[in-house]
């Protein structure tokens, strides 16, 4: 093996390893929750890590998918080196090695797609390492060529076919919508509907409470879809919206634990101090911090820009009345209270839509998938 060829193996196996270790990272996040170094909420990277398509049937990590991958290709390089291998099964190793780099570029492909037209986000650790991937692919081919190895398009290309392969059940088997549900046979307590934001007709006949917090990227998602969303529906349906803080500073339902929504208490007064101050703009500032473009990357504002947009918008004095209020305070108590009964098991994330006992925690690609959603919750109420 030449000094060149030499030099390019080994350099193919430390990117290899590199993209192997963020791909057990990412795994590891998937199956266990645990944050990630700029992946909080809000963050586009934990927009499409804990979006449907980062699981095969809802169940495996595609994450897992990449690591059994990228070790794989790391064994056939270590091996193709090996003083033990024969002619023959270093041409095999070889032949893997293609059909596995097709693979790579192809899954790279398909979830940089997914990334752009699916999940509206990009995830850095995510691109980080298709990047790569495509780099070593490139590299292997490359090696490959010079080792004088047969049938490298028809390698390449079977990779390629299991990657489509495997594009194809997951788009096939991954749901447009999703929505996790569940019902508590007990009266609850609501915030008054006529104090707080609507979404719709806010004379609808059905009025679905929608909990969410200003710094959840799910959450953002829903209120950005919802008035097309409630468009495709009729009159009879609104939305009304109630703001929770899921930090346990304000929260104690929020399940003890790294607080992933500090700060999410001061924004949950912020925003209800200028519905109650202003709600012309109170839809100016709701505009400023969700953006209008859900295909737009997305961070939320820091507490600091949020108080200052909040005083220009009404006043640092009006603003200080409206969060110290005596209204705030039963506000909180009543939402809290809300979210706590209606948390159970896997109806304890948001954003949560709650009607008549009936709770629902949606998930939809588009407007009208989520209008089916909230046909579904309304019309089983009514249907009762």
């Amino acid at each position: 093996m030449g000094k060149d060829t030499g030099t390019l193996r080994k350099t193919m196996v430390v990117l290899t390893a590199i993209v192997l270790l963020l791909s057990v990272i990412l795994c590891i996040h998937s199956i266990s929750g645990h944050g990630l170094i700029g992946c909080t909420q809000g963050t586009n990277c934990n927009i499409v890590l804990g979006s449907r398509w980062s699981f095969l049937f809802g169940i495996i990590p595609v994450s897992a998918l990449a690591a059994g991958a990228y070790l794989t290709l790391l064994a056939c390089l270590m091996l193709s080196d090996s003083k033990q291998t024969g002619a023959q099964e270093r041409e095999f190793l070889f032949h893997a090695i293609l059909v596995i780099s097709g693979a790579i570029v192809g899954c790279a492909v398909w979830f940089i797609w997914l990334q752009s037209h699916m999940i509206r986000a990009f995830c850095p650790y995510c691109m980080t390492a298709h990047i790569l991937g495509i780099v070593i692919s490139v590299l292997s081919v490359i090696w490959c060529i010079r080792q004088k190895t047969g049938h490298i398009i028809l390698n390449v290309s079977i990779g390629v076919f299991i990657a489509a392969a495997l594009a194809a059940v997951q788009f096939t088997t991954t749901p447009r919508t999703l929505a996790e549900r569940g019902f508590i046979n007990e009266p609850l307590r609501y915030p008054d509907p006529k104090e707080m934001p609507v979404i719709g007709n806010p004379e609808a006949k059905h009025k679905i409470t929608l909990l969410f917090d200003w710094q959840c990227s799910h959450c953002r998602r829903t209120h950005l879809m919802l008035p097309d969303a409630l468009s495709q529906l009729d009159d009879s349906v609104a939305v009304v919206c109630c703001p929770v803080s899921m930090s346990r500073e304000c929260n104690p339902h929020v399940s003890p634990g790294i607080d992933r929504f500090a700060g999410s208490c001061t924004f949950m007064r912020i925003g209800l101090a200028i519905w109650r101050t202003n709600p012309d703009a109170y839809r100016e500032y709701e505009e400023w911090f969700f953006g209008t473009d859900i295909a737009q990357g997305w961070n939320p504002p820091t507490v600091e820009q949020a108080t200052a947009k909040a005083e220009q918008l009404i006043g640092r004095e009006r603003l200080n009345d409206a969060m110290q209020s005596r209204w705030m305070e039963k506000y909180t108590i009543i939402v809290n209270e809300l979210f706590g009964r209606t948390s159970r098991g896997t109806t304890s994330a948001i954003p949560r839509l709650i009607y008549n006992g009936h709770i629902l925690i949606p998930d939809a690609d588009t407007p009208a998938h989520l209008a089916e959603l909230i046909s579904e919750i309304s019309s089983n109420v009514s249907g009762r």
